[in-house]
């Protein structure tokens, strides 16, 4: 966690204003030459930037890696907290997130097995109806052998007596008359077996209307498995959703057990020791940026009218009375200091 403050104060400096006139006649002719008025004021010299470096986690500070007053590069280790319990958490959430992937693959194994189940039962109906339909031709079949049987008997019985009466009168052997009796006897049996096989057709008719019922009912589960599959499948998946943000989290937090630079500068302002047991939010250290600067001054009502927004200026330290660094005047305020008044 990173807060940036200005107004830090570290050198005094001279602060010189160099506005450029041009002088002119009444009637505005331009008169050759120009010049330029110094106005000599003094401000306080402070980075542009200065970084409050925070931990967001708390823990023992396990390793320093650097010293106060060490220039730093943007992303410099400056130090690491004690991150036994980050890792341990880290390689449980990927453990569980391993397993989530699993389950994904598992479940899509589920669905893939519930939609060829689908297909088996789908035959089955299908085959049921077939059944169903050759018992139900069956019966016909058996009806008409019944039908078959029965005129034929009845054609039968009707020579038997035909023939019992001529071998009555003589006109008929004995043989005859026994070859009709045997034939009306195989007749009656086989009329018999014949009604014994329409009633068995009868009975699976019946089966074979259940194992259709039963069949469909068998298609109903498994469409209501694929269902049941398709939304393990979308959980499975969401686990794995959740388990890949909490191993983001995992990693964050292992992450924030390393402290970095989020700027290039100087380290300044250490707050603690090795080994020492810091809290979630302590400054840490501050690093400050001296790469650009900026100057506060204060100056009286007579002289803003000589200054602008965007003018450039020069100004000089007290290390370096010498030598003129140039900037340019960034903003102005129009209020004045209520301690000074001006």
């Amino acid at each position: 966690m990173y807060n940036y403050l200005k107004n830090c104060k570290i050198i005094i400096g001279v602060f010189i204003i160099w506005p450029f006139f041009s002088l002119a006649t009444s009637h505005g002719a331009e008169l050759s030459g120009s010049f330029k008025t110094p106005i000599s004021l003094t401000g306080i010299i402070e980075p542009a930037i200065i970084l409050n470096v925070q931990s967001s986690v708390g823990g023992r500070v396990e390793v320093l890696h650097v010293k106060e007053n060490q220039h730093v590069p943007k992303n410099q280790l400056l130090l690491t907290l004690n991150n036994d319990t980050q890792k341990r958490q880290l390689e449980l959430t990927l453990l569980q997130h391993k397993v989530n992937e699993n389950n994904v693959i598992d479940r899509k194994r589920q669905l893939k097995l519930a939609n060829v189940q689908i297909k088996v039962d789908e035959n089955n109906v299908k085959d049921r109806k077939k059944q169903l339909k050759l018992a139900k031709i069956q019966i016909e079949v058996s009806r008409n052998n019944v039908k078959d049987l029965e005129a034929n008997l009845k054609d039968i019985l009707r020579r038997l007596k035909d023939e019992e009466t001529l071998f009555e009168q003589g006109s008929s052997t004995r043989s005859q008359l026994d070859v009709l009796q045997l034939q009306y006897l195989r007749g009656e049996i086989a009329l018999k077996n014949t009604i014994l096989g329409l009633e068995r057709a009868m009975q699976e008719i019946d089966r074979a209307k259940l194992n259709v019922d039963n069949s469909i009912l068998s298609l109903e589960r498994s469409r209501e498995d694929i269902k049941g599959s398709e939304l393990s499948v979308e959980n499975a998946l969401i686990a794995v959703e959740r388990s890949s943000h909490d191993v983001e989290l995992s990693e964050d937090a292992l992450e924030d057990t390393l402290i970095k630079a989020k700027i290039g500068g100087i380290i300044t302002a250490k707050s603690f020791q090795e080994g020492e047991v810091i809290t979630a939010g302590a400054v840490l250290f501050q690093i400050i940026d001296i790469k650009q600067v900026e100057i506060k001054i204060q100056l009286g009502e007579g002289d803003l009218p000589m200054i602008s927004e965007g003018q450039a200026v020069v100004f000089t330290t007290p290390g370096y009375r010498d030598i003129e660094f140039s900037g340019i005047i960034e903003r102005i305020s129009w209020t004045a200091d209520p301690e000074t008044g001006r």
